[in-house]
């Protein structure tokens, strides 16, 4: 009970304070096609490259190279644009190294500091526009019309990392989770493109046993952008199992980008409000594609652990209890509680 205590008079928890990382890999602006750039980042440095154009429209490619700068208002990257000359033709034998042209002037990048995937870049010219990262393969030929990437990038396998760190009387101060998601439909009761899938037996399956559907199945949607969560959250209950004859499950509301993302758990018996019940932050990263999910072969699959997370924090003494209301930093989310609801009721028995 002391520990029960110590977790409902912690500090109020907010989505936003986690680790902000922009994105590497291939941006644009879809209203300049024929033009890209590769953003590449190792640690605080930032290496740029543009495809794009000289002053005749012939195609040329620039770089640039430089630490990012964190401040309290966001992320940003500024350093000198440069060029070169004298570069091998491709396919042709290397002749030497390339000469350096004379700097083109300050390339500034302000990464959105609510979504890493976007940004506003400014050419040395002066000339800004917006940025995104570009989605290659979220969406198929193959998929259902009308799906969109939001719901459809969930698919794959996801490693989840919940932080109890605040609490210093638990054992240990993190716990994990694995979520396999690997099929969709539409919900007329959500109302939207919904995934599902289960906590698989182990991680190393890349897959849903019978066992794993029957007694940890997972599903979720893509929910709009609130004022807790700017870009949008993915809202996934899973069947987390029976502790002391009730069921637990397990609310995660996560802002995912392309491979990963940051937001709250909540563990709650069936049944209550799980916005009476605190948040702690958690981060997920993707661990398998969709395709080996989906068609990739693991290791042959076995029964697996009727146990969940209730079980482990209750043999820590920290399992969680309710507050008599909605806690005052679940206040914004709480009014999914409808949606919450209909995603429990296709978890089966």
């Amino acid at each position: 009970m002391r520990l029960v205590l110590s977790l409902l008079l912690a500090a109020l928890l907010a989505p936003a304070a986690h680790a902000y990382e922009p994105e590497s890999g291939a941006w644009w602006n879809p209203a300049e096609s024929g033009t890209g750039y590769y953003i590449e980042i190792q640690d605080n440095l930032l290496g740029f490259m543009a495809f794009s154009g000289d002053a005749q429209g012939r195609a040329k490619w620039y770089t640039s190279v430089g630490f990012l700068d964190y401040t309290s208002t966001g992320v940003s990257f500024q350093a000198d644009l440069i060029s070169f000359r004298d570069v091998q033709p491709a396919g042709r034998p290397y002749i030497a190294r390339p000469t350096v042209e004379p700097s083109y002037g300050t390339l500034r990048i302000a990464f959105d500091p609510d979504d890493n995937r976007r940004a506003t870049l400014t050419w040395p010219s002066g000339h800004t526009i917006p940025i995104q990262r570009q989605e290659f393969y979220f969406v198929r030929n193959e998929d259902s019309p009308g799906t969109s990437a939001d719901t459809l990038k969930m698919l794959g396998e996801w490693q989840v990392t919940v932080d109890l760190a605040t609490h210093p009387d638990v054992t240990y101060p993190f716990t994990a989770d694995v979520l396999v998601l690997d099929d969709y439909l539409w919900d007329n009761s959500v109302n939207a493109w919904t995934y599902e899938g289960c906590r698989p037996d182990d991680a190393q399956v890349g897959g849903c046993s019978t066992f794993a559907l029957n007694n940890h199945d997972a599903v979720g949607y893509f929910a709009s952008p609130t004022s807790d969560f700017p870009t949008g959250a993915q809202v996934i209950v899973v069947k987390d199992g029976y502790f002391n004859g009730v069921m637990w499950y397990i609310l995660y509301e996560l802002a995912i980008g392309t491979n990963d993302g940051s937001g709250l758990f909540t563990l709650y018996p069936k049944g209550t409000n799980p916005y009476n019940y605190a948040a702690y932050p958690t981060r997920a990263f993707r661990s398998a594609s969709r395709t080996f999910v989906q068609e990739g072969a693991g290791p042959a699959k076995r029964a697996g652990r009727s146990e969940g997370l209730a079980a482990q924090l209750a043999a820590q003494g920290a399992l969680p209890a309710a507050a008599k209301s909605v806690r005052p930093e679940n206040a914004a989310r709480a009014a999914r509680l409808s949606q919450v609801r209909m995603l429990e009721a296709r978890l089966g028995e």
